[in-house]
């Protein structure tokens, strides 16, 4: 199983507004089916959504992956740890983790790419996703 650890605002709402990033959006599409990845949510609208509600506005701004799991909420100041949890807590075998605040993620866990929250997921980030997912050696 691979997985993309996924944030929202600033990645695939690079504006905070109704509608997300068309262009951001057809990059997540592509790269997850490209590479067969789960969407696994790290953002805090995990917190007031249900993998349902969550799933319904994916699906409504062209998000065509199905939502496989939210990380748990242990401590929002520090989400590599959340991270590094649900990683100990289940098998896979590549990961990337997408978000545009990453401060608290690298110090636990790698595979990280960064996205500018004032442009969003870019064919940049993609290359960069890409090389991650390409190389059997980043777990």
């Amino acid at each position: 199983m691979k997985v993309i650890f996924t944030d929202i605002d600033g990645v695939l709402n690079p504006h905070w507004k109704t509608k997300w990033s068309k262009s951001a959006v057809k990059i997540y599409n592509q790269i997850c089916k490209e590479y067969d990845l789960k969407p696994v949510i790290t953002s805090t609208w995990r917190i007031n959504h249900t993998k349902e509600q969550l799933q319904k506005i994916f699906n409504d701004q062209g998000i065509e992956v199905e939502i496989y799991d939210y990380t748990p909420h242990i401590d929002q100041k520090d989400r590599g740890l959340e991270i590094k949890e649900w990683l100990f807590n289940n098998k896979v075998d590549n990961f990337v983790i997408i978000d545009d605040i990453v401060h608290n993620i690298t110090p636990h866990v790698g595979n990280v790419v960064k996205v500018r929250s004032w442009i969003g997921l870019t064919e940049e980030e993609y290359i960069e996703i890409k090389k991650i997912l390409d190389d059997e050696d980043t777990l």
